[in-house]
């Protein structure tokens, strides 16, 4: 694909996921609901869901509306259950979109208690629909005559902290929870702000990798605008989007702040660092009255060491570790902190549970299923030699615990927005469900008692209550332990079955209590001044470990506890505002999904080039709203040649192989008067073998068919015709972390053969074979890394033709340019500097951090995350005949590099370096270029 086609169809996919191999899995039948104001597509299973979204959303829509003064209708919205991460993300392009997956948060996460999955996700993501839609003076004008051009949403182009801080301020607003009202996002700011950390106005952005990562841009934004809001007064926030949607200038956040709020971003957010920080003292002083219970820390990585869990006989405690340069583990610790050691890596997830033996772990982790889905599964670990053996598959399995009998393993078994607890036997058999709950039920914790009589765990009921419940393990009956809307979750028994100790935040603070079940006392078991999670109660009885919080994240701590000695709570005083119940179901007729209505182009935009082959052009193009269709169109007239060209690109993603159809019409100035016609097609079709979360294979195979004519009475430029297949397979399980510089472990695989042929189209017989492995290793820390390249190709057919591959410089070109393929590195030489029919090539390059900035400048679009330094030494040959020794072409050479987060929203690798060629034509030679060499 052309690089002008390739971004025709960048631009329009950017704003959402990445598509290969069917944005959803193929079976999915989707249907469409239509209201004035949403149009929801869903598929099978998820009608109930969307009847109610359709409303929800009909109802949020009038609402965010009328708050900003703006009328955008109507709004796709498209449900789907394809994965077991609750999310969604919002586009205005190329028009309002919203991607919503159905499965809902269990209350233990971020997103704590909420009155409705739905109604809390569409909250949020319509509130961006109507942010990024607003346009004024020139912007709206420009809508006007170009449509919706993507360079004429200025609201786009607004700090993160801004884009996300208003949607998480209106989810707040238009729900009876929402992150701006968790005590556990309140935490994460308490404890910043108490050590000095609170970031600053370029910090709070989703390209920070350093704790608390980019969430910052939700907690921190939410809580800076609510300052403005209420101290400058209600409307202040819609007047700065209202400011911002007129503004020809991107990035011009600071012009905007002194025109709604009399004051720069930069001075407003330090007036709200030291209210904040104000605010941390004040609710410290409180907790340091009140005396801080005793601890001792385990561990002190931070970041997310979380759920710890007790041996059968006390000895040690299994944890999982989540840091921010290597994959989540599950470690074992002595309960004096020391022998600690990786038992396992796991794709994700926290919950695990010892078998009564004491010889296995079962953990859950997603992983992919049927290559289209992700959903969690059970796994079972042997804690001596590390093995893993599956014990579900596409179950969607949670949250595990083991029996004392050791037969049975409780779980929650999520099913997109409804949850319920279930059992299975050690060996995978005998699945059996446990609850049967009213819809919008979610589960969390299952724990079984000493005796396996009992199971107590967490249940969010619709409206929010998120309270400790016990669950008969044989009939799957209820009762209540708790009932107020404080977030009650993670619950354990002690050892002798007197009480239940749990997480809640009833006191604005995340702390662990205990219920003594004889007579339903509440007793407080933790004062903290972050936050007490994730408890197990020592099989003793004398001790409890939990993950404490601190402003470097989540830490394994270790305390003693009398039960004798603990103090009753006072009951939950309930200051959130009524829980909203979902209104009726939307009852209009649904009809089959139809892409075509949505494909029509929505905009149009001019482009020039400069140069001898300039000129003027317009693009267009696409996409439904599943990405089942994308196009591009472009149309461009060249100065030299006054020829009109074309160029248009076309992706069809529904079947399990993605279909690409790319068309070129271009034309070339001679120097003898005349013009180079090239008219060229390509298809292809690009198929997932294997998905995995570590790894991944896929096959592709592409057709060309390629024309070139001189056109003019004088050219003698010769005519061409080229029609080849390519077939090409691909591994890869290379990782790269947030504080990565570079891929740090696995291998990239790469093996590809053309066949030009007469019978395909082509003037030309051959074949070309290409092969290429990468490697990536750490070798003196976590993040340095050892970067391998080997690889070569040869050619067969056509003897005189001697040029099919070019070494020398970078790669810029691909396979089925047949003549002068260069796919290799080597630097310190010109540009395509050597040429044969066979090639090989070597690279070794080591890669080590220089800082890690973290930092930007004010509310600026530039980001530096990480700077970095590598040495290297290239290899190449380029070959016809027999191969020689001497016909090798060395370098070595040093580079600095920059990751960056651009424009608010890029992330861009930029390196620079110097080479030394050391054979006949090496150079010294400088180079800047995007990206890392391989």
């Amino acid at each position: 694909m052309s690089r002008s086609a390739r971004l025709v169809l960048v631009c329009l996919l950017g704003a959402g996921p990445p598509v290969a191999g069917a944005s959803f899995p193929p079976g999915l039948r989707f249907r469409t609901l239509e209201t004035p104001e949403v149009v929801i597509h869903y598929h099978d299973g998820l009608e109930g869901a969307a009847r109610v979204a359709a409303s929800l959303g009909t109802q949020v829509m009038r609402a965010h509306e009328g708050r900003s003064g703006v009328k955008v209708r109507p709004v796709h919205v498209v449900l789907a259950d394809t994965t077991d991460d609750p999310n969604g993300f919002a586009t205005p392009l190329p028009y309002p979109l919203v991607h919503i997956r159905a499965v809902a948060p269990d209350g233990t996460d971020e997103f704590g208690n909420h009155d409705g999955w739905l109604r809390l996700v569409l909250t949020h993501e319509l509130a961006h629909v109507v942010h990024l839609e607003q346009a004024r003076g020139v912007i709206a004008f420009g809508r006007k005559l170009l449509g919706r051009a993507p360079y004429l949403f200025p609201n786009g182009l607004t700090p993160p902290w801004l884009l996300e801080g208003l949607a998480t301020y209106e989810e707040t607003e238009g729900t009876a929870f929402g992150r701006g009202r968790n005590p556990d996002v309140r935490m994460v700011r308490r404890v910043a702000a108490l050590a000095g950390a609170l970031p600053k106005e370029d910090q709070a952005t989703t390209g920070l990798d350093a704790w608390p990562g980019g969430i910052a841009a939700y907690f921190y934004g939410e809580a800076f605008l609510r300052e403005l809001e209420e101290g400058l007064g209600e409307g202040t926030l819609p007047a700065l989007a209202r400011e911002h949607s007129g503004r020809i200038i991107p990035y011009t956040d600071e012009l905007t702040a002194h025109s709604v709020t009399g004051a720069s971003f930069h001075a407003r957010f330090k007036e709200w660092r030291v209210a904040e920080e104000r605010r941390a003292v004040a609710e410290g002083a409180g907790i340091w009255t009140r005396g801080v219970t005793a601890s001792r820390p385990l561990t002190a990585r931070g970041i997310r060491q979380l759920a710890p869990r007790f041996s059968p006989d006390g000895v040690w405690i299994a944890y999982t570790s989540g840091s921010l340069d290597r994959y989540r583990a599950i470690r074992l610790v002595l309960r004096d902190g020391s022998a600690d050691r990786e038992l396992v890596r796991r794709n994700g997830g926290s919950g695990l549970a010892w078998t009564p033996d004491g010889r296995s772990l079962v953990f859950d982790e997603p992983e992919a299923f049927r290559v289209y889905s992700t959903f969690s599964d059970l796994r079972v670990a042997d804690v001596a030699t590390g093995a893993v053996r599956q014990l579900t598959r596409g179950l969607r399995a949670r949250d595990p615990d083991v029996a004392p009998d050791g037969r049975r393993v409780a779980f929650v078994k999520e099913s997109g927005g409804h949850a319920e607890l279930a059992t299975i036997a050690l060996d995978g058999t005998g699945l059996r469900g446990l609850t049967a709950s009213e819809p919008g039920t979610q589960w969390s914790g299952p724990r079984f008692s000493r005796d396996g009589r009992s199971i107590v765990a967490s249940r969010l009921l619709a409206g929010g209550l998120l309270d400790v419940v016990l669950v008969d393990p044989v009939t799957g009956a209820v009762t209540p332990l708790t009932s107020d809307r404080a977030k009650d979750v993670e619950p354990t028994f002690t050892p002798d079955g007197r009480f239940v100790v749990f997480r809640s935040d009833r006191d604005g603070v995340s702390n662990l209590y205990a219920l003594r079940l004889a007579d339903r006392a509440l007793l407080r078991v933790t004062s903290v001044v972050g936050g007490a999670f994730t408890p197990d109660v020592a099989p003793d009885g004398r001790g409890i470990a939990f993950s404490d919080y601190s402003f470097r994240g989540f830490d394994v701590h270790l305390m003693d506890v009398n039960w004798n000695a603990l103090a009753p709570v006072a009951a939950f005083e309930d200051r959130l505002p009524p829980s909203r119940s979902d209104p009726e179901p939307w009852t209009g007729p649904d009809r089959p999904y139809r892409p075509l209505p949505a494909l029509l182009p929505r905009f149009w935009s001019p482009y020039f080039r400069f140069g001898d082959d300039g000129g003027v052009g317009a693009v267009t193009g696409g996409v439904d709203p599943l990405f089942r269709h994308a196009y591009g169109l472009s149309l461009f007239r060249a100065e030299d040649t006054g020829r009109l060209e074309l160029r248009g690109v076309y992706q069809y993603d529904r079947w399990r192989p993605t279909l690409l159809a790319v068309w070129e019409d271009t034309s070339d100035a001679l120097v003898d008067g005349g013009v180079l016609r090239n008219q060229e097609l390509t298809l292809r079709a690009s198929l997932p073998v294997l998905r995995r979360v570590r790894h991944s294979q896929s096959l592709s195979l592409a057709y060309r068919r390629r024309a070139e004519r001189a056109d003019g009475a004088h050219s003698t430029a010769p005519r061409l015709d080229l029609g080849g297949l390519e077939a090409e397979w691909s591994f890869s399980s290379a990782r790269s972390f947030p504080f990565s510089i570079s891929p740090v472990e696995g291998v990239r695989a790469r093996v590809a053969f053309l066949r030009e042929a007469e019978a395909l189209g082509s003037d030309v017989s051959l074949g070309k074979l290409t092969a290429d492995l990468r490697g990536y290793r750490r070798v003196f820390g976590s993040t340095d890394a050892l970067a391998v390249r080997l690889g070569g190709g040869t050619t067969f057919g056509e003897p005189g033709f001697d040029g099919s591959y070019v070494v020398g410089g970078f790669p810029d070109s691909d396979l089925l340019d047949v003549a002068f393929t260069n796919e290799t590195v080597l630097r310190g030489y010109p540009d395509d500097a050597y040429r044969g029919r066979s090639f090989a090539h070597a690279n070794l390059e080591y890669r080590f951090p220089l800082g890690h900035p973290q930092r930007g400048f004010w509310s600026f679009p530039v980001f530096l995350r990480h700077l970095h330094g590598s040495i290297f030494a290239d290899a190449a040959s380029a070959w016809s005949g027999p191969f020689r020794i001497d016909g090798i072409k060395p370098s070595a050479g040093a580079a600095l590099g920059a990751d960056l987060f651009l424009g608010h929203g890029l992330a861009v690798t930029t390196t620079a370096g110097v080479a030394r060629g050391f054979a006949s034509g090496g150079e010294t030679r400088a180079y800047f270029r995007a990206g890392l060499a391989f």
